[in-house]
């Protein structure tokens, strides 16, 4: 199978269009035969026209995904968009952080999945490998077994007997019991779906490393059946005492499984894949970010799109526009703060004839943070947060400019854009700096 990296509203092209860039990144497939698998793949799969967009070109464009798709001969992996060529491993190693604060499944003591087990592999592979790491840590610890009810023909009486079935079958085989019995047994819900995930990646891992491991772990399994219905098992997991370590492979087979992420999307058929869309990554990873910079920036409580109930505009007992900044911080012993996430890629530019910078940055996302800050009674400055990249890499704070008396006079108000260097944040501890909130005169 072929793998070809691209990033977010990046190309894959066998002819490319006609205004290709280097913003993102982009990729060229060898043959037509490569572009016309593709296309039939597109043609067939709702999953891959949401994630690809295609215009009568010999070409597609990814959209705000990020993960893989897998056809019959072609691997796509779509990496965030900060990335450039030459710079797969950090990109994959730092976007693997955020999936995992994101998911959960960096948050759990004693049995974290080690990232160098995904070192020169692409995201879907490493994220495998990462199950595969926290599958052997349970084989480990041991298989949990528990009391199944069974019901069969045996040769002696055992449990209860089942009389009409036993009447039934028996007429002739007097020597026979049918009956109904409990036994202590591997097979129960959270096995099946372990065994199913481990399945479900051994037709999909092109790794030797992980092909190999998944094989070594089924055969641990072997007792254990399929699952026929993984939301009906998902419903029926029992995390009681004691089965502490099945909770991360169990988020990883969920993911796997049935899209239970919060994020991706699954294809069916021949068509394969894990995607997750980037602004809501972004958007919960600095939700995590904030809550464990809590006691470091003052923060006595993180309102996730604000407090309830609350609109901006009103009709008699009608209410419209419902407020819902990304994170409403209540500061100790001081007013709240507005803060907002977006997964965009902003400029920065010098204006030498006005002495200024230039920010390429949309007009909505100023009115939106505008309204928030008159809404609430807040500090003057909202922020803003942006991933950093080679472009945007110095916070930039903007004054909002109001007329008063046909006169334009600048406001109090004011917005300050932060780039944000998830790179750092990885060997942080996911942590933001001290002095984020303090304003310099």
């Amino acid at each position: 199978m072929k793998n070809i990296s691209i990033s977010e509203y990046g190309y894959i092209y066998f002819e490319p269009p006609n205004n290709l860039t280097t913003k993102f990144t982009h990729n060229k497939l060898d043959t037509e035969n490569e572009f016309k698998e593709l296309y039939k793949s597109w043609e067939n799969s709702e999953i891959i026209r949401r994630v690809l967009s295609f215009d009568g070109g010999k070409y597609f464009q990814a959209q705000n995904y990020v993960g893989i798709i897998q056809t019959q001969n072609l691997s796509i992996e779509i990496l965030p968009k900060i990335y450039t060529k030459g710079k797969e491993e950090n990109i994959r190693d730092i976007f693997i952080n955020m999936l995992k604060v994101t998911l959960g499944l960096n948050s759990l003591k004693g049995n974290k999945a080690n990232l160098h087990v995904t070192k020169n592999k692409n995201i879907f592979e490493g994220f495998i490998s990462l199950f595969v790491n926290s599958v052997d840590e349970l084989i480990k610890k041991g298989l949990k077994s528990s009391y199944i009810e069974k019901e069969d023909n045996q040769y002696f009486l055992k449990g209860k007997l089942k009389f009409n079935e036993h009447i039934k079958r028996n007429y002739v085989h007097k020597e026979r019991f049918y009956v109904q019995f409990d036994e202590y047994m591997a097979n129960r819900v959270e096995n099946k779906l372990l065994k199913s995930t481990i399945n479900l990646l051994l037709k999909k891992t092109n790794d030797y490393q992980n092909k190999k491991a998944l094989r070594q772990q089924l055969f641990v399994f072997d007792d254990v059946n399929i699952s026929q219905n993984y939301e009906s098992d998902i419903s029926k997991i029992n995390m009681h005492r004691g089965m502490e370590y099945y909770e991360l492979p169990l988020k990883f087979a969920k993911v796997f499984l049935k899209d239970k992420s919060f994020t991706s999307l699954r294809g069916k058929e021949n068509v394969y894949a894990l995607l997750f869309p980037m602004e809501k990554v972004f958007e919960n990873y600095m939700e995590f970010v904030l809550n464990n910079s809590k006691e470091a920036l003052g923060i006595k409580n993180i309102l996730v799109n604000g407090r309830r109930n609350e609109y901006f505009l009103g009709s008699g007992k009608c209410k419209m526009a419902r407020l819902q900044p990304d994170y409403l911080l209540e500061m100790k012993g001081s007013k709240d703060i507005v803060t907002d996430a977006k997964w965009k890629i902003l400029d920065i530019k010098e204006d030498e004839t006005k002495d200024c910078e230039r920010v390429s940055i949309s007009s909505n996302d100023v009115y939106q943070i505008f309204s928030y800050l008159h809404f609430y009674d807040c500090e003057y400055t909202a922020y803003l947060f942006v991933p950093q990249t080679i472009d945007f890499q110095k916070e930039v704070t903007f004054d909002y400019t109001l007329q008063v008396d046909q006169i334009l006079k600048r406001s109090n108000k004011r917005i300050k854009v932060i780039p944000i260097d998830l790179n750092i944040l990885k060997f942080n501890n996911h942590k933001l700096m001290l002095n984020i909130f303090e304003e310099k005169n």
